[in-house]
């Protein structure tokens, strides 16, 4: 009886939860389409958006297993952007990379391009099917995972990184193969020392 209960009370919270991150997604990503946020676009250091991002996200990662590992390169210059939402995004991608990684390390990389800084969430997990990776940056889009242990997404999350990457100037984007786990890269353009979107 007290098993019962238990389980049950388990399953009302975690749904409880998902309701609550569809509702706040929902909210996010009709705000952001409706041009209804603002942007606190200033100067921001990489090393400490992976850093926010990895300490967020580190319970989960240890939860099932997973190493979290960070490589970001030395001298990064700072990007411009507003820190709350590209620590959300980070935080989206692992987060993601955790429902689809039975085992194995997700690692966050940071590294500069031609005066971009572009960040990549790379995991060893089940991979994303050709025909599947634009439809994941659609609203309600979604991969079906066979992990049954893991939470289940809204289907607004990429969505709302892809959003918010294009208002920084950047753009998002995945290369995976079924079985041998994804990478999710974004760049977004170096801090020039000017503010504003």
């Amino acid at each position: 009886m007290t098993r019962t209960v238990k389980r049950d009370l388990g399953t009302i919270i975690s749904e409880g939860k998902r309701l609550t991150d569809l509702i706040n997604d929902l909210l996010d990503i009709t705000k952001i389409e409706a041009g209804k946020i603002e942007w606190d676009m200033k100067p921001i250091s990489v090393s400490e958006i992976i850093e926010q991002a990895t300490n967020i996200t580190i319970g989960s990662c240890e939860q099932y297993g997973i190493e979290l590992i960070k490589d970001v390169k030395e001298g990064l210059p700072d990007i411009s952007g507003d820190r709350d939402r590209l620590v959300q995004v980070m935080i989206n991608l692992i987060s993601n990379a955790v429902k689809f990684t039975e085992k194995g390390s997700i690692t966050c990389r940071a590294r500069e391009i031609n005066n971009k800084v572009m960040m990549s969430v790379i995991d060893t997990g089940t991979g994303i099917p050709q025909d599947c990776q634009e439809k994941i940056f659609e609203k309600f889009g979604q991969v079906k995972s066979s992990m049954k242990s893991r939470p289940k997404g809204t289907g607004l999350g990429l969505p709302i990184c892809k959003e918010i990457i294009e208002r920084h100037g950047g753009t998002i984007w995945v290369e995976s193969e079924p079985g041998k786990g994804s990478i999710f890269s974004f760049i977004v353009p170096c801090s020039t020392g000017d503010s504003g979107v």
